[in-house]
């Protein structure tokens, strides 16, 4: 038997095959260290390291500016704190942030009913005005909710 393993092991052919392997082996990984072979199963993603570090950061870029435009647009009546309101506006961001980065964005309606009760929950928990805890504020803000979950969404088919 083992006169048999040492026979194969070697034949001339055996090292032919062994070379072409680790030479495959190697390019594969080359491959997909610069981005031209992805590998995408449900166990292993090989090559896109890259690509998904854009489209977070994309994502991310996105919803700072949104967060930032949204406090800005924001009513401006007596006794409103603004430091406050920046402040809402980072826990805001802080929370999207947080689903970006654990990557299961969903235009699903349950998904984006648990996301605006989330962010409603976060704002009344902070404000501190009653014209901020009105119907039509959290009409508001689970309308910007549902439309950031959508462009969320569309960054990341547009950069896949």
């Amino acid at each position: 038997m083992w006169e048999t393993i040492r026979d194969v092991l070697m034949s001339p052919n055996v090292t032919v095959i062994l070379v072409f392997l680790a030479f495959t082996f190697v390019l594969a990984i080359v491959l997909s260290k610069t981005g031209l072979l992805n590998i995408h199963t449900n166990v292993v993603q090989i090559g896109a390291a890259i690509q998904e570090r854009n489209i977070i950061r994309q994502q991310i870029e996105w919803v700072k500016l949104h967060c930032e435009g949204m406090e800005s647009q924001l009513p401006k009546a007596e006794g409103y704190n603004t430091w406050r309101g920046r402040y809402i506006a980072e826990r805001v961001f802080d929370e999207y942030v947080s689903w970006i980065t654990f990557n299961h964005l969903s235009t699903d309606s349950t998904y984006v009913e648990i996301k605006q009760d989330r962010i409603v929950n976060l704002v009344e928990s902070l404000v501190e005005l009653e014209e901020f805890r009105t119907k039509e504020f959290e009409k508001m803000l689970r309308d910007d909710t549902r439309e950031a979950l959508e462009k969320l969404v569309q960054i990341r088919e547009v950069y896949k």
